[in-house]
């Protein structure tokens, strides 16, 4: 592409002459069209001290707009866990999470949004393809699906736990409404403040106690709600499940609720004070 092409083209987008020149020296502005999709994911996120987060670490098609949702989300992952290593609670390997979290997040989005860049090819094949998709999403579960793959919210990181695990663990926290001591309120006032939250739905002092020793960096909050999900739920600061206690009791043999529970804690938040 040449500069003349390329000011022609702003001119035509904005309306008005931007000055532009080739570079001094007699050098090639080494400007080049792109032909077809730019999609790219670093290897690595993490190299010693260096993280890349966002675009520096995967591009892609923006067709359905994700790359917000990926970039939010990387951030969110990553912050709260530099946090604890500046504080000095993060457990061990906690950092080298964020590679296996969101790593895998970057290459289903490429995925996706290499399938609707396919889906915007001309040619008869291609619209019979877009003509199938569109009878497809006519039923509402494909709907939802489609819509969640989009938005990330089908993300499932690994809840590094023994044993089996709640079906809540590891996904994203809904943001379901609550009342409290203090009237009414939602999961996402409750992050708020950044921090890690055991929220008892139902009344299980057992559970409250198991976490005392990591009241200096988790915050135990009691709530009700009209379906609970769970008896209570360990969330992270970026909003996913760490843990979550199901309703009843444990079944002869297993690990009660609250071993789980301090095993959860000291996974992800360290030894107790």
């Amino acid at each position: 592409m040449t500069v003349a092409e390329l000011r022609a083209a702003v001119r035509r987008v904005i309306g008005a002459d931007v000055p532009m020149s080739e570079p001094a020296g007699g050098e090639p502005s080494a400007l080049r069209r792109s032909i077809g999709a730019n999609s790219r994911q670093a290897d690595r996120y993490r190299h010693g001290r260096v993280f890349l987060v966002g675009d520096a670490a995967h591009v892609h098609s923006g067709v359905g707009g994700p790359g917000l949702n990926l970039g939010m989300q990387d951030v969110l992952n990553l912050g709260w866990k530099l946090a604890a290593g500046v504080k000095g609670w993060a457990p061990a390997g906690l950092l080298d999470t964020y590679q296996n979290e969101r790593h895998p997040v970057g290459q289903r989005v490429i995925m996706h949004t290499r399938a609707q860049t396919a889906l915007l090819s001309p040619g008869a094949n291609v619209t019979a393809l877009r003509e199938l998709l569109e009878e497809l999403l006519l039923q509402r579960s494909n709907v939802g699906f489609i819509a969640d793959l989009m938005a990330g919210a089908d993300t499932r990181y690994d809840p590094r736990s023994e044993g089996p695990a709640h079906a809540m663990a590891g996904r994203w926290m809904p943001d379901i409404a609550l009342r409290t001591g203090n009237g009414p309120t939602r999961i996402a006032e409750l992050l708020l403040p950044g921090r890690p939250i055991l929220l008892a739905l139902v009344d299980r002092t057992d559970l409250a106690a198991a976490a005392k020793g990591w009241a200096d960096r988790v915050d135990v909050i009691t709530a009700a709600t009209a379906e609970p999900p769970a008896d209570a739920v360990l969330i992270r600061p970026d909003g996913y499940v760490a843990w979550a206690a199901g309703t009843g009791t444990a079944g002869p043999g297993t690990a009660g609720p609250a071993d789980g529970l301090r095993c959860a804690l000291q996974t992800w938040f360290g030894e107790a004070a």
